[in-house]
């Protein structure tokens, strides 16, 4: 076979990667003295690493993070309530992979969100489906959905995702009709894909939320049930930004003033 043939042929098997290098793997492989199976693995590798990159940048792409955030940029020696090596457990995805959800809950500035997006990340890198939205804008594309009658095409196509993260529960009240949306979300869900939710609310305040004891209930239970909940503890990181350019500008001030 020629090689423009072979060329195409790799091609139009959808081998790109191979097609791109085959030529020099082969002179690679040659002056390394390796085998055919050697020659052939190598390849193999590479049009592998490229689909996966591929495949990682759909997902991170329908994921829709809103901000790039990573696990080793999180402060864990500040916080209190959970540590680099659970982080580091929970991107595995074994909670995703048996439909467990887990909480994140703490006080202001904290780093939920940090959390919440760079966990999202990782376990799309480790080729889950995933998703990232607010609570505000999730139940508000539920009630469009119910308004133009989408709402069980808009729920199926949620059911695609092996993990939502659900950032800021709590932060904005709902109405009626939201909250009664959410809870059937969070019904649909239950026991067969994974939850991760960022809220500064502790479960006996979640009728903030849900708006009435009973689907409160109903709802705290259905999320706790197969659930790890963390209480992160710590300083603000905002707090501790305005602090640093405070002293920043003092210093600065006092230079200028002795000039």
């Amino acid at each position: 076979m020629k090689h423009e043939e072979l060329i195409a042929s790799l091609k139009s098997l959808h081998l790109l990667t191979m097609a791109a290098e085959y030529s020099g793997v082969a002179r690679q492989c040659e002056q390394q003295k390796r085998t055919y199976e050697q020659y052939l693995a190598a390849l193999v590798a590479s049009e592998l690493a490229r689909k996966r990159a591929q495949r990682i940048g759909r997902l991170l792409k329908s994921a829709e993070l809103p901000k790039d955030r990573r696990i080793e940029a999180y402060d864990f020696k500040c916080r209190t309530g959970i540590t680099e090596q659970q982080v580091r457990r929970l991107a595995e995805g074994d909670f995703v992979r048996q439909g467990w959800n887990v909480v994140l809950f703490g006080g202001f500035g904290v780093g939920k969100s940090h959390l919440g997006l760079a966990l999202t990340r990782a376990l799309c890198e480790a080729g889950y489906r995933c998703y990232f939205t607010s609570v505000h804008d999730l139940i508000n594309d539920l009630l469009e959905a119910q308004k133009t009658l989408t709402l069980a095409a808009h729920f199926r196509r949620l059911d695609r995702f092996d993990l939502i993260t659900l950032d800021e529960l709590g932060f904005t009240p709902q109405s009626k009709d939201g909250a009664d949306l959410f809870f059937q979300f969070i019904s649909q869900r239950y026991e067969r894909k994974s939850l991760l939710i960022t809220t500064n609310l502790a479960y006996s305040e979640w009728d903030k939320v849900f708006l009435n004891p009973i689907t409160t209930a109903a709802a705290v239970d259905r999320v706790i049930h197969n659930c790890e909940t963390f209480n992160v503890k710590g300083p603000s990181w905002r707090q501790e930004e305005a602090n640093k350019r405070a002293i920043t500008r003092k210093k600065e001030d006092a230079e200028l003033a002795r000039a």
